[in-house]
């Protein structure tokens, strides 16, 4: 078990990663540590904010999981977009995007939450519209409900290959430390990765392999 004085020094590394990232206000933050986990707790000044804190926790060394509890509370003396603009910036940009068919996505908001429903041809176009949401001021959340329905069939069997032939192909992956499992366009993936970075290059790979429908990560940091 770990140390009482080792789990201070690594909340002091959270704290002070935090700290210096200029896109997160961490005075509101509260860290908690157990074993190579860590909770964050607290407030943020908005959506992108609290991706930013869990990104950068990740990169803390030893840092194996995050528990994101940290909720938004947009600055005072602020104007926020209604929920009729949020939904009409959203459309905006999704339409003006040249990656993504946005004809067949519906945006919807209540109370600064941002739902998406409808169809996209691939996963990655459905991973992107998610990412625009995220980024439009005034969300607090998103719920990605776009089933995707890929432009071509693409077989299981090479889906999988498609993306251990790109493991190989990267670095910082090591291949035969992920398995690779595909159901019906599902990707499945697991085993242990030495660090965050490796399991966000394996992601995308995953998110960006034609015929993919949804992508499960179920890989540890070790």
């Amino acid at each position: 078990m770990m140390s009482p004085f080792a789990e201070e020094i690594k909340k002091q590394d959270v704290v002070d990663q935090l700290t210096w990232d200029d896109s997160v206000n961490a005075n509101e933050i509260y860290v908690n540590v157990r074993d190579a986990t860590v909770e964050l707790r607290g407030t943020v000044q908005n959506f992108t904010a609290k991706m930013a804190a869990e990104r950068d926790t990740y990169q803390v060394p030893g840092v194996r999981n995050v528990e994101n509890h940290l909720e938004i509370d947009f600055p005072p003396g602020i104007t926020l977009p209604g929920d009729g603009e949020i939904t009409e910036n959203l459309e905006h940009m999704l339409s003006w995007n040249s990656e993504i068919t946005a004809e067949n996505i519906e945006v919807s908001t209540k109370d600064h939450e941002v739902t998406l429903s409808g169809q996209v041809g691939s996963y990655w176009e459905k991973y992107l519209a998610g990412n625009y949401a995220n980024s439009i001021r005034g969300v607090i959340e998103v719920v990605n409900n776009l089933t995707v329905k890929p432009d071509r069939t693409v077989v299981d069997e090479h889906i999988a290959e498609d993306i251990r032939k790109a493991f190989r192909r990267t670095l910082l992956i090591e291949e035969d430390r992920i398995r690779v499992e595909v159901h019906n366009g599902i990707v499945h993936l697991s085993g242990s990765v030495p660090g965050f970075l490796t399991k966000i290059q394996a992601n995308n790979i995953a998110i960006y392999t034609s015929g993919v429908k949804d992508v499960v990560d179920e890989m540890t940091i070790s």
